[in-house]
Formats: structure tokens, sequence, C-alpha cells
């Protein structure tokens, strides 16, 4: 009596293909069965947001606002140096936000001082780190954010920076 034997690579020419089908029908099984909810009702709440701060964006890109950020917490003051095209506005909104931790955010309200186009305003010292700055005027008609690193002691900040950018000291 003669014994058939099965071809290995026979095995495996079926095998390969079977398998890639089982893995496509369990695929399409769960996307099915356990697809993605679906969106909140108030959702287009935040597109509405979302649309309001290109807005803001592109209003400061169209105003080529430009700006140099002093921090000299040692003298316990920051000094913001603004330059746009059109009037300068009566006070610039400064949020310094570390990418990680939320306890060392700063919020800086900076006013006009007697040299044009100069503002200040008190501030603490900040750590080296990854900061979000975003700066708007105090009607909210534009604002902009960039990405910095390191030591915020002098920063040149401009509205036609990608948000992405990350300037390493």
């Amino acid at each position: 009596m003669r014994q058939t034997r099965i071809n290995p690579a026979l095995l495996l020419i079926i095998a390969l293909p079977l398998s890639a089908v089982l893995a496509s029908v369990g695929t399409a099984v769960l996307a099915f069965s356990r697809g993605d909810p679906p969106l909140p009702d108030q959702y287009h709440w935040e597109g509405v947001k979302l649309d309001h701060d290109f807005a803001q964006s592109k209003r400061a890109a169209e105003l080529k606002v430009n700006a140099t950020l002093t921090l000299q917490p040692a003298q316990g003051i920051c000094h913001l140096t603004l330059r746009l095209n059109g009037t300068p506005p009566p006070g610039v909104d400064v949020a310094l936000i570390h990418v990680s931790k939320p306890a060392l955010d700063r919020h800086i309200r900076f006013l006009p001082t007697a040299v044009a186009s100069v503002y200040s305003a008190p501030c603490a010292p900040l750590p080296p780190a990854r900061w979000h700055i975003e700066l708007s005027d105090l009607g909210n008609s534009w604002s902009f954010r960039v990405l910095m690193a390191g030591d915020l002691k002098t920063v040149a900040l401009s509205s036609d920076m990608p948000a992405g950018d990350t300037a390493w000291p």
C-alpha cells in the first residue's frame, strides 16, 4: 500500500491566501460591529471655534505682526516690542503654555509704555522647555501661535512663522 505524502509547498500556496481572506473577513466583521460612534450633536461648535482661530491667524498675517518678547524675571518685568501694519493695540495678551505641565502655564497682559510700540508687564521666571506661545490683541481681532523651545529670555515672533516651527536657541 502506498502512502500519499502532502507537499509542503502546496500547503503554503493554499495557506497564505486563505489566511489573508480570513483576516479580511475578520476585519470587516470588527469594522461593522464595533465602528466609531457618531459625532455628538454639538460637534459643529468646535468647527466654528476652529474657523474663528483660522480667521484670527489670517488677520495677523495680513497685518504682518512681528514681536520681540524679552523676559527679565530677575527684575520682575517683561517687555514686548510690537510691529504691525496698522494701529497698535491698547494691549497685548501673551499665553505661554508649557507642552506637558499645565501648572507652568502663564498668561501675561502687556500694556503700553511711554515708548511707542513697546509694552510691559510683570512676569515670573520660566524654566527652559518647549512652549506654545500665543499673541493676541485685547479685542481678539488677531492672534497667532508659535512653538518655541529652550530658554525664553529674548524671543522673536512673527505671524508668518508656521505654528509648528521650533526655534532652538
